[in-house]
């Protein structure tokens, strides 16, 4: 009989060692599935919550909203997740917020939203007893509802209109009013544009070369002051500049999203970015400027006493040469119509990409691809006033993109993205 053999204390330990980092091994691989598993689950989840979101803000363009009420929604397919959709204002822009939720798992969104112009004409001339004239090279592109007295052929300057049609598409009848915002945004512009408005937020002091960006999740940061030159500043997201009297941007700073409110707002030479702008007496973009998607200008003009409407006063809105707008211009006035004066002015080689409302006269020399809705045309030449005469601008809706988005009008509700924030 063979007697019992010693193991070393070395060897079991060995064995143990080995036996321990084999189990941990298999621990770890269990470890690393399970890991896996729950990540494809929570990819899963937040997948599904992004595509909730989206349809939760598709269908919340179905329901009336109001400020500060959150909406619940309900959606198909996604009874354990909870959708919300908010709304407000930033300046003219609605902006709106969903959420969809499930356990401890969220996904939110913000984006500006608006109004698709596809139903629009490409010109509403409200019907103020006088017929269209055009002149030169003008050209109206898309169907256009024209006063009761139609449109006729003219001449300025001994320029005889050059067209084969007068309007090439669609003439049906205006009315005696014009399109207006929906009661919302009027009601927003007209507090923005008062005197007495004062800004909500955290104040921050001017300085120049001062850099901010701030989000839409955050509190609003404003910029006050009486006069404010904005040069080699960069401001982003959640801005607002407010001033008493004047604001002037130069081509050295930039600006993405920012509310920009004063009485005058001067935009010099060369600006690029895209904000908006909303003032009580006038806007003025300089040459070559470069205004991005969705770029938002508008005057709100109050009641002026003692205004002689035969006096020919300076533009209250000017895009001058080689400039262009992606996004919206819109003049208001609590005033009579000045026969003799400009409201708004697009110089030569001047283009509006969007939508304009014009309650009072346009002088279009320049371009605007999408729509027009104006009280009445005017051509100044030569020391003359030619009312209601389109001389060699062209409107054109055709060469609008399909994708754009405007300020919704009267009875229109937003249903359409105008641009994601995050």
């Amino acid at each position: 009989m063979m007697g019992l053999k010693k193991i070393k204390a070395g060897a079991l330990q060995f064995v143990l060692f080995m036996g321990a980092i084999i189990a941990v091994l298999l621990m770890s691989f269990v470890l690393v599935s399970y890991t896996q598993v729950l990540f494809k689950k929570k990819t899963y989840v937040t997948l599904d919550l992004i595509q909730a979101a989206q349809t939760g803000l598709e269908s919340s363009f179905k329901e009336p909203m109001k400020q500060g009420e959150p909406l619940e929604m309900s959606i198909q397919a996604t009874t354990e997740m909870e959708v919300t959709v908010s709304k407000k204002y930033w300046g003219l822009l609605e902006l709106r917020e969903v959420t969809a939720k499930k356990g401890q798992l969220q996904f939110s969104k913000i984006g500006f939203v608006g109004k698709t112009v596809e139903n629009r004409p490409a010109l509403y001339l409200e019907d103020n007893q006088r017929p269209m004239v055009i002149a030169g090279k003008a050209r109206i592109k898309g169907d256009a509802f024209l006063p009761q007295r139609g449109i006729k052929r003219g001449n300025i300057r001994g320029q005889g209109y050059t067209g084969s049609h007068l309007i090439y598409g669609k003439e049906e009848k205006s009315a005696t009013t014009l399109p207006q915002l929906n009661l919302e945004l009027q009601s927003q512009l007209e507090t923005l544009a008062q005197p007495f408005y004062q800004p909500k937020g955290e104040t921050v002091r001017f300085q120049k070369g001062m850099v901010l960006k701030q989000s839409f999740n955050e509190e609003t940061r404003v910029v006050k002051g009486d006069f404010l030159e904005l040069d080699k500043v960069s401001l982003s997201g959640n801005v607002l500049v407010w001033a008493t009297h004047k604001i002037i941007i130069h081509p050295s700073s930039q600006f993405k999203d920012v509310l920009l409110i004063a009485p005058q707002i001067e935009i010099r030479d060369g600006v690029s970015g895209n904000f908006q702008a909303i003032a009580s007496r006038t806007i003025k973009v300089g040459q070559a400027c470069n205004l991005q998607y969705p770029t938002v200008l508008a005057i709100h003009q109050p009641k002026t006493e003692g205004l002689d409407k035969n006096k020919r006063t300076p533009p209250n809105m000017i895009l001058d040469k080689g400039s262009t707008i992606r996004g919206m211009m819109v003049y208001q006035t609590k005033n009579e119509e000045a026969k003799s004066t400009a409201n708004i002015h697009l110089a030569e080689k001047a283009m509006l990409i969007g939508s304009m409302l014009c309650q009072g006269n346009l002088e279009l020399k320049g371009s605007v691809l999408g729509s027009v809705a104006t009280q009445g045309f005017i051509a100044l030449e030569n020391g003359s006033a030619y009312q209601n005469h389109l001389f060699n601008g062209t409107i054109d809706f055709s060469a609008l993109p399909q994708e754009f988005a405007g300020l919704p009008y009267q009875n229109e509700q937003p249903n359409n993205i105008v641009k994601w924030l995050y």
